[in-house]
């Protein structure tokens, strides 16, 4: 198969596996094959245009003035106002997240893509023009939104005309250069409004980085950044000094952590700290072959897993240590549904003495426990505390497609509103974080269903429809492709 010829066939909708080699015909010239690069540059760059072009109409159509009164209580808190981008302000409040479900993406990346597609198609148009003719890359025209995004339109055409005729020969680099300078001519007001915005929008994040670690990132103004990690490095450096030889890297981020969590005071409230592990019994104990658990929705070895239970003192399962808290799920193997949450001494309890008892002069094979079982419905509104144990450690997550915030900054809502005759049960309660739900309550167009087996099937206004599942390898009812049931896994021993 050569550039240029037709996509690889499918077999039962599946695409015909094509290595690169295959792609490119080995006949081209070293020329040949600098061409096609610039082809696809500029075909991914008209395709950018294009995607910008339909996301700004159907944003327009989303008007702000669709949106339903939610009263009082229901409208947007204060950290919701602030990360609204401006350009997004004449939009619908649900619009963000109907595009996020629309590409199978975040709220936040989805929320990245309207602005500049609006303002690619507004003030920038100058700049979509030449993204559309391929005569800059989307890397350049990001560079463009990134410093005219906040500029007037007055200020964003001068930019431009200056910076445009030449951007298709000029690397991003110089590009980000000449439109800076020419931004700070005609608006010198422009660069202590543009850190001004960047401090509003500070915030602490946490980055996964290799398998096991992550990174926290927190925003500052510069001064105070270069400052603590000078101070950190200081720190680093006494303890080199009394002997640590750990590298002087480690010894700065052992720093940093020690001077956040401050172990050693005890003169202040202790600050506990919840972790959530789902982990197979297999897992627990040990067994060859047993699967990955998660940490906080990150998928962990098992051996990680048994490391990090150890360490807590909460492995062994039959005697549970001062101040520990281990959470035990039921699922039906046959539903994948999440039937219980107990702890184990409600385990325990539920299972009895394991005697056997004789009915009616049959042995029917009955513990003497009274087993575990859903929580009950209640006629109230707001959910037992049963209830939302076990709807809280089914969802593990925010249920909207796309959002991942944990369980604990998410209210527990009636999928079936209770004021509609919605039942206060298990199987009509989803997690949802705050934002959505309040578009699921109050935006036009909406429909949201939670199945038997704890599915939530989510129609948007635009008549696309997502499922999420409960998070977790039990509950995701499409089986293993066969080459992952085939073959065990490597032996890192034999590589």
């Amino acid at each position: 198969m050569e550039i240029g010829t037709a996509p690889p066939p499918r077999v039962s909708g599946v695409p015909v596996p094509v290595l690169p080699g295959e792609v490119v015909s080995a006949a081209l010239a070293d020329l040949d094959l600098a061409a096609e690069i610039w082809s696809t540059d500029a075909h991914m760059a008209r395709e950018h245009a294009m995607q910008a072009a339909v996301i700004a109409e159907l944003a327009r159509r989303r008007a702000v003035s669709r949106d339903a009164d939610p009263g009082a209580g229901g409208g947007p808190g204060p950290d919701t106002r602030a990360v609204r981008p401006v350009a997004l302000a004449d939009v619908s409040d649900d619009f963000v997240t109907e595009l996020a479900v629309i590409r199978g993406c975040s709220d936040g990346e989805a929320s990245k893509l309207a602005a500049e597609a609006l303002l690619l198609t507004g003030k920038l148009a100058a700049t979509w023009s030449e993204l559309w003719a391929g005569r800059i890359t989307i890397r350049k025209a990001r560079i463009l939104l990134d410093l005219l995004g906040d500029a007037s339109d007055a200020v964003a055409a001068y930019v431009q005309e200056r910076v445009l005729p030449a951007a298709e020969t000029c690397d991003p680099s110089r590009l980000a250069d000449r439109a800076r300078y020419h931004l700070y001519r005609a608006d010198a007001a422009a660069r202590d409004r543009r850190r001004r915005e960047a401090e509003r929008r500070a915030d602490i994040h946490v980055e996964r980085t290799a398998d096991g670690l992550g990174r926290l990132v927190i925003d500052d103004p510069l001064p105070l950044v270069h400052a603590a990690r000078d101070a950190l490095g200081q720190h680093a450096r006494w303890l080199r000094a009394d002997g640590d030889e750990r590298p002087i890297g480690v010894l700065r981020s052992a720093t940093a952590f020690d001077l956040i969590l401050r172990p050693w005071d005890t003169s202040r409230p202790p600050v506990t700290a919840q972790l959530v592990i789902h982990a197979a019994i297999g897992t627990l104990r040990g067994d060859a072959g047993a699967p990955p658990a998660e940490l906080d929705g990150q998928v962990i070895t098992a051996a990680q897993c048994r490391q990090v239970l150890a360490e807590l003192d909460l492995l062994d399962l039959a005697d549970p240590p001062a101040g520990g808290s281990v959470l035990i799920s039921l699922d039906d193997p046959a539903t994948a549904r999440t039937v219980a949450v107990a702890t184990r001494a409600e385990l325990a309890r539920a299972a009895g003495t394991g005697r056997r008892v004789r009915r009616r002069g049959a042995d029917r094979g009955l513990t003497d426990g009274p087993g575990l079982r859903p929580p009950p419905p209640t006629t109230a509104y707001r959910p037992t505390a049963a209830q939302r144990r076990l709807v809280t450690t089914r969802d593990r997550t925010c249920r909207m497609p796309g959002c991942r915030r944990r369980t604990g900054s998410c209210d527990i809502d009636h999928v079936t509103a209770h004021a509609d005759g919605g039942p206060t049960t298990c199987t009509n309660l989803c997690c949802l974080c705050r934002r959505h739900h309040r578009i699921k309550t109050f935006a036009r167009g909406w429909a949201f269903t939670l199945l038997p087996d704890g599915r939530l099937v989510v129609r948007t206004p635009s008549g696309v429809t997502r499922t999420t599942r409960p998070p977790g390898w039990a509950h995701d009812p499409e089986p293993d492709p066969p080459w992952l049931d085939e073959t065990a896994p490597p032996d890192p021993q034999q590589q």
